[in-house]
């Protein structure tokens, strides 16, 4: 179920190599992520979970209603994600995981899912982000800009 082939065979069965790990990418990644692995990145702008949705030590987890749970603003447009500013980064995901990624790598995953989405309305955005001062933001919008959905 791994989008990038991260569960490998490894010691007495499975393991996860980070090196292919959407979450790693996402999260604990600085810099850009491999050009070959951005496609199994998909639409995923803070870590993927697939395993732990698929994991069969899983299926009897309980589910939990405790509000501490919830997700505060379930899956934001990713074009309203790509405009806002470090403080309004700060603002939404204080007090989050999110943060881990940093404002930066926030925005570089943004650009990859928008370009992996490949939509129409998602020029505009990842045009501005093309533009940004930082250097791995900017490249990342421009690798987007350059798949063919956007040619």
């Amino acid at each position: 179920a791994c989008p990038t082939a991260a569960i490998v065979p490894g010691g007495a069965g499975y393991t996860v190599d980070s090196r292919l790990c959407i979450s790693y990418f996402t999260i604990e990644q600085r810099g850009a992520a491999p050009e070959e692995m951005r496609g199994g990145i998909g639409g995923h702008v803070f870590g993927c979970d697939i395993c732990q949705d698929v994991c069969p030590w899983n299926r009897r987890a309980p589910v939990t209603e405790d509000a501490a749970f919830a997700p505060r603003d379930f899956a934001p447009p990713l074009s309203e994600l790509a405009e806002l500013t470090e403080a309004e980064f700060r603002a939404m995901f204080r007090d989050t995981p999110v943060t881990r990624a940093r404002y930066s790598g926030f925005l570089r995953n943004v650009a990859i899912a928008m370009g992996n989405r490949g939509l129409p309305q998602f020029r505009a955005p990842l045009e501005k982000l093309a533009s940004s001062e930082d250097a791995v933001v900017a490249e990342c919008a421009r690798w987007a800009l350059q798949l063919p959905a956007f040619q």
